[in-house]
Formats: C-alpha cells, sequence, structure tokens
C-alpha cells in the first residue's frame, strides 16, 4: 500500500486513473512496473557557496494493450543554499510517451522521451523507431522537436552492434533552429574490443555548424580499461581540435554516461580548442565497500593536473552512499586550487 500511495499523483498526471470509470487503487496499478530514486546530496566547490539538493524520481510502465505501454516519469526537487532554497521543483512530468511493439523485431516511441542521442542525455517530444533485425544489432531514427539542445527540431540516424568481442556505434545527428535559419551536424563513432580482461575504446565526435564563419569542431578520445579479481584500472587519452575545441556529445551534468572522461566530471572542462588530456586511475573493491582514485595531467589548459579520489559504501541492495573529493592545480602561481567535495545517498527502487 505504501508504493501505491507513492504512486497515485503521477498515475492520476498519466491519465492512467479515471474517475470516469473508477476502481480500487490496487486494481489500477495491476502490471505496472514503477521504479525510480531517491537521493540527497550535498555538495562544497571552492568559490561558490555549499549547497545540498534533495530529489525524488519516479517512472511509470504502464501496459495498455498487449503491444502498447504508457511510460510516465515525474521529478521533484528542492536545491537549498546556505538555508535558503535556490531552486524547487515540485512536479514535473518530463516524460510521457506511448512504446508500440507489433512489429517484428521494431519499437515504436511516440511522445515526450530521452532523445537517447549521443548529442545529449535530455527529453524531447518526438518520434523514435529501434528495429534488431539481426541479434547484437539496433538501427535506429528518430524525429525530436522541443529538444534542449536545438530550439526546434532533431533528427538522428544510428546503427549500434555488440558480441561478445566487439562493440560499435555510428550516429548521424542533424539539428535545426528554424528561427535563426542555421543549426549544426553532428557525426559521433564509438569502437571498441574485448581481449580478455582487458577492454578497449575509442570515440570521434565532430560538430559542423551551419551558421556563417563557425568552425568545424572534433575530438578523439580512447580508453584502455581492464578488471582483476576485485581490482580494475583505466588509462586514457583526450584531445581537442585546434581551433574550435570539444564537441558536446552526451553532456550530462553527472557524467552518467558512456562518454570517456577522465577526473571529477565538472570540475575541469575538456573544451577548449587545441587541449590534451592524459588520465589514469585504479579501483577496487571490499564487500560493501569500493573505491576510486585517479589523475589527470593537462596540455594547453588553465589547470596543470587534477587528483580525485571516491568511496562508496553499499548500505544494502537499493541504497548506496558515497563521498568524493577533487583537487585541480591551476598553472598560473598564486592562484588557489580549484576543488570539489560531495556526499550522496541514492535509494533506488
Amino acid at each position: 500500500m505504501k508504493l501505491a500511495k507513492l504512486s497515485l499523483a503521477a498515475i492520476m498526471a498519466a491519465g492512467a486513473l479515471s474517475t470516469a470509470n473508477a476502481q480500487s487503487l490496487e486494481e489500477a496499478i495491476k502490471g505496472v512496473d514503477i521504479s525510480g530514486h531517491a537521493y540527497y546530496r550535498y555538495q562544497q566547490p571552492s568559490g561558490s557557496e555549499a549547497y545540498s539538493k534533495a530529489e525524488l524520481r519516479v517512472q511509470l510502465t504502464t501496459p495498455v494493450t498487449e503491444d502498447v505501454q504508457l511510460v510516465t516519469r515525474a521529478t521533484m526537487d528542492r536545491q537549498t543554499d546556505t538555508n535558503e532554497t535556490v531552486g524547487s521543483n515540485p512536479l514535473n512530468v518530463d516524460r510521457i510517451y506511448m512504446n508500440y511493439t507489433g512489429f517484428k523485431y521494431t519499437t515504436v516511441s511516440l511522445g515526450r522521451m530521452y532523445a537517447g542521442t549521443p548529442l545529449d542525455d535530455t527529453d524531447a517530444v518526438g518520434l523514435k523507431v529501434v528495429a534488431s533485425p539481426v541479434k547484437g544489432l539496433a538501427l535506429a531514427a528518430a524525429y525530436y522537436t522541443d529538444n534542449s539542445v536545438v530550439t526546434n527540431e532533431l533528427e538522428a540516424v544510428a546503427a549500434i552492434y555488440s558480441n561478445d568481442m566487439f562493440n560499435g556505434r555510428v550516429w548521424y545527428v542533424h539539428g535545426a533552429d528554424e528561427k535563426k535559419d542555421d543549426g549544426a551536424d553532428w557525426i559521433f563513432v564509438e569502437g571498441g574490443a574485448n581481449v580478455g580482461p582487458v577492454a578497449l575504446k575509442a570515440q570521434y565526435a565532430q560538430k559542423d555548424p551551419k551558421a556563417t564563419g563557425a568552425k568545424t569542431a572534433s575530438t578523439i578520445r580512447v580508453q584502455a580499461s581492464g578488471k582483476m579479481d576485485a581490482f580494475g584500472a583505466r588509462v586514457g587519452y583526450i584531445t581537442n581540435d585546434k581551433d574550435a575545441g570539444d564537441v558536446p556529445i552526451d553532456g550530462s551534468a553527472e557524467g552518467d554516461n558512456d562518454l570517456i572522461y577522465g577526473g571529477i566530471y565538472g570540475l575541469v572542462q575538456n573544451n577548449t580548442a587545441d587541449e590534451n588530456a592524459y588520465f589514469s586511475e585504479v579501483s577496487g573493491s571490499f564487500g560493501k565497500f569500493s573505491a576510486k582514485a585517479g589523475y589527470i595531467d593537462y596540455d594547453n589548459t588553465p589547470y596543470d593536473y587534477q587528483y580525485y579520489g571516491q568511496v562508496n559504501y553499499q548500505v544494502s541492495k537499493n541504497l548506496a552512499t558515497n563521498v568524493r573529493y577533487g583537487s585541480a592545480s591551476p598553472v598560473a602561481s598564486g592562484v588557489d586550487d580549484k576543488t570539489l567535495a560531495r556526499f550522496q545517498a541514492q535509494y533506488n527502487f
């Protein structure tokens, strides 16, 4: 009953519960898959005030017919800076769309959904079709409007393949801002291979703006990682072209994506032209505890190096906590290091 009560507002917002056809709440949510998280975060960056944030997110997947699903997600959050609320979102239904699976090996999605392109990880209104004609291969095409990266529309096509040894994906994305009569074309290519305990991955991204005088930007990222028993390690290299800097691919504010990245996301941005970064990281798992530590060396940036560490404690199957700290040393003498510290506790359901 507690779970049912928690989800009542979201079910009503999704239109899954109708007063014209009254029924018990238990009957209304039968077959509904409920997932989400709740977290509390305290973060203290140098040069800014510390803040705390609490967020609750609930996603419902409701069967409508044998071939149709309704997916709805609602988020509530509140951020406080030195005991003053600086941001509050009482209820935001940011995803509401239908999945149709009546075509063989194909899913058609329509509505406001996760964009799902390497360009960004936000929501958008549109149509997405994903087909898997053979094992390991997925072909995708999408058209979105009201996207956060572009004002009006975004079109994308992709091919994604994976097996036990190889994996890869290719994306072409076109974004257009009709009000400004410009936009950009993005290309994202990734290839990976698993060789024993070692995994190799390389990514290339290119942005070709349509605005007059704008320069094409590109980024190359490579990484090798491995794990043996309870210990792991990874090393990598990132380089931006000499003219226009990096390409904003899969730019999650929390770094919870597949973009190769070194360091604590947000502490130092790898976004300037002719910038290079070399990174290394070691990790270990010890029962309910795990930890990682890393070091990044920068070329042609305002920072010389960055080091960081994070300790995780798995309280239970669904509840996890972590503490992280990172520091970046500027190239210029007499300038204070840039630091970031965070504590977070998150419950997943």
